[in-house]
């Protein structure tokens, strides 16, 4: 998830949420390949203080962390498909917090 670049609506601008797929089921993988892209994401932003969510999911099951400045979060809570009610609200609650975020970032 990124804001739309002024360059226009292909080309993206910094991303502040990455989505990793745990591959055979493997989430601590999943985890790592996560973290790296959240850690890349933040130096590609150039931004210390915003926060980068992730989510590491395999379909069924859904993980979801944050890294804010050098401190990764992963929720212990997981999420699962068959509840849409609480995965939904989890995956809203991301959302809402990168649209605050990055309305924030365009005010200052």
């Amino acid at each position: 998830m990124a804001k739309r670049s002024p360059l226009g609506k292909v080309v993206f601008d910094k991303p502040y949420f990455i989505l990793v797929e745990a591959k055979q089921d493997n989430f601590e993988t999943g985890w790592a390949q996560c973290l790296t892209e959240m850690i890349a994401a933040r130096e590609l932003n150039g931004e210390s203080q915003i926060i980068i969510f992730g989510i590491v999911s395999n379909g069924d099951v859904w993980q979801f962390g944050k890294l804010e400045a050098d401190a990764f979060t992963r929720n212990i809570k997981y999420y699962f498909i068959q509840d849409l009610d609480k995965l939904f609200s989890a995956v809203n609650y991301v959302f809402q917090q990168n649209e605050l975020q990055l309305n924030n970032l365009v005010t200052a």
